[in-house]
Order: structure tokens, then C-alpha cells, then sequence
């Protein structure tokens, strides 16, 4: 019975692609890997860290979203001076533990102070490890890096260190054969997105995404997420079928509480539904009709 309640919804799923204007920008990879049925087109900001009580960008948290059947979990990256990847949410804008990730070491890091739960700091790899773990990851959930800009009292750090993240974490991703698994958000404005969405996406092959609300022709090969505020509403310069109609994969953040409600409808078009409530926004799904 299992097996027939698959078929029909794949079919079903079919039939909807088929019937909606084709989101894939080419090289992009825009479903769920496998058979599309398994996984709920949902990322937990952060591991949906709110919702769970876990730290945020944990292990634990991880762990979290992908018992729910995310399609991804977004964590923040940064650089550090001993060019490694941590996920780690900046404290202030830029520090980690209370240390200028970018002139420490990870063991420097981790010994000022461990997560909430005890767990370490993790590092990109450790992350990457448990998405190819089948036993801890069998429906293939997906990594949403978020390049953090960095900022101290308001103003932009060096954006190198931003841009050298992304690259660095590029060529991690790529040591470990996990592309599939990865893929960026890269944040407002063109000096990171300029300098990065080329070769991340070409020289890579690792999905990218752009957080400026801008004309669907600025994209090029990436894909657009964008604030709900941005593209819901009466005074929004683009509302989300402008990027849908012209070919722009899109995912929406801040898709939270009320708003959920309005996000739905489109989600059969949408690349993803960001929130910090992803069993929440699942329920309502199942509610609806998507079910998994």
C-alpha cells in the first residue's frame, strides 16, 4: 500500500511540474534528490533553532531538521586563521566564542568555550559528515551556507574574509564529492555576489543563491532568495510570480507565524519555504494536501 501511496504522488508531483512554469536555471539542480517524496520543500533557518531549543548552526540542530524532512538547513560560515570553515553564527557581527574567527585558530576557537549543549564549534566538515551519512541522512538533506558579511560596530569588516569563506568552503566541498549536498546564499549587495556567483557555480558546479530584490535578469545561473517583506505585498517592486514566470528559481525567508499562510499557495513553484518553524510550517503542508 506504501509503494501504490508513492506512485500517486509522484504522479501527482509530475503532473504539477508539468503544468507550472519550469524553475531550473541550468546548471541549477532545484528538487529534492531521489524520487522528490521523502523531502518537504522546507529549510530550517539555522536548524530551526527556535522551534527546537537547540543551539543554533549545532550538530544537534542539524540532526533536528533532517528528522523532519528538510529539504535543507541553512548555518552560517566563517573563516579562520587557520583557513578552515566553522558554522558558526557571528556574536557582534564577527566574532565566535569572542574571538575574531579570522585571526584564530579552530582549536583556539573551540577551547574558549563549547555550544550550549557541550557540543564543539563545528567545522563545514563536520556538518558534511553527517549529510553523507545514509544512516543519518537518508533522505539526502541539503546545507544552505549563508556567506556572512562581517561587521564591527555597524561597519563592513574586510569583505575578503567573506569572499574567502565561500571559496574556501568551495574547495571543501569539492574534497569531500559533496556538491550535491551544498549549496550557498550569498547576501545583499554585489561585492560578494559579483566577485563569487561565476566560478562557484561554474568552476564548483555548487548552487547559488542571491538575497537582493532585484530584476529577475540580475540573477544569471543563481537562484533568488528573498524577504517576504520584499515580495509580498502591495508596494513591492517585484512580488514572487515575476521571478517564477521568468525562469528564477526562488526561495522565500521570514516565512514565519502568519506569513506561512500566504507563502503556501506558491509552493508548488517555489525552489523552498525558509523559516525558523519548520515542523510548524510542515503541519500546515500535510494540512493542505503535500504530503511527504
Amino acid at each position: 500500500m506504501r509503494s501504490v501511496k508513492k506512485i500517486l504522488w509522484s504522479c501527482a508531483v509530475l503532473a504539477v511540474v508539468c503544468g507550472c512554469t519550469k524553475l531550473e536555471t541550468p546548471p541549477n539542480k532545484n528538487q529534492p534528490s531521489g524520487d522528490g517524496t521523502g523531502v518537504y520543500k522546507v529549510v530550517a533557518h539555522r536548524g530551526g533553532y527556535q522551534e527546537c531549543a537547540r543551539p543554533d548552526c549545532s550538530i544537534s540542530s542539524l540532526k533536528y531538521a533532517i528528522m523532519l524532512r528538510c529539504f535543507a538547513s541553512e548555518c552560517d560560515i566563517v573563516l579562520t586563521g587557520d583557513n578552515d570553515v566553522l558554522v558558526a553564527h557571528p556574536q557582534s557581527g564577527y566574532l565566535v566564542n569572542g574571538l575574531e574567527p579570522f585571526d584564530h585558530t579552530v582549536a583556539e576557537i573551540r577551547a574558549a568555550g563549547t555550544l550550549a549543549n557541550g557540543e564543539p564549534v563545528p567545522t563545514l566538515r563536520d556538518f558534511i559528515r553527517v549529510l553523507q551519512d545514509p544512516e543519518l541522512n537518508p533522505h539526502g538533506m541539503r546545507l544552505w551556507l549563508d556567506v556572512k558579511r562581517l561587521t564591527k560596530n555597524g561597519e563592513e569588516i574586510d569583505v575578503n574574509h567573506s569572499i574567502n569563506a565561500c571559496y574556501r568552503a568551495c574547495e571543501i566541498i569539492k574534497e569531500m564529492k559533496a556538491q550535491s549536498l551544498c549549496e550557498f546564499l550569498i547576501p545583499t549587495g554585489g561585492s560578494i555576489f559579483d566577485v563569487v556567483r561565476d566560478k562557484v557555480i561554474d568552476e564548483y558546479r555548487i548552487n547559488l543563491a542571491w538575497m537582493t530584490c532585484t530584476h529577475p535578469d540580475n540573477y544569471g545561473k543563481a537562484w533568488a532568495q528573498l524577504s517576504y517583506d520584499k515580495i509580498f505585498g502591495d508596494n513591492t517592486a517585484y512580488g514572487p510570480m515575476d521571478y517564477i514566470s521568468a525562469g528564477v528559481p526562488l526561495s522565500v525567508y521570514n516565512v514565519d507565524d502568519e506569513t506561512m499562510d500566504a507563502v503556501i499557495p506558491y509552493y508548488p513553484k517555489l525552489k523552498a519555504i525558509f523559516t525558523n518553524y519548520p515542523s510548524k510550517l510542515i503541519q500546515k503542508l500535510r494540512a493542505q494536501g503535500y504530503a511527504d
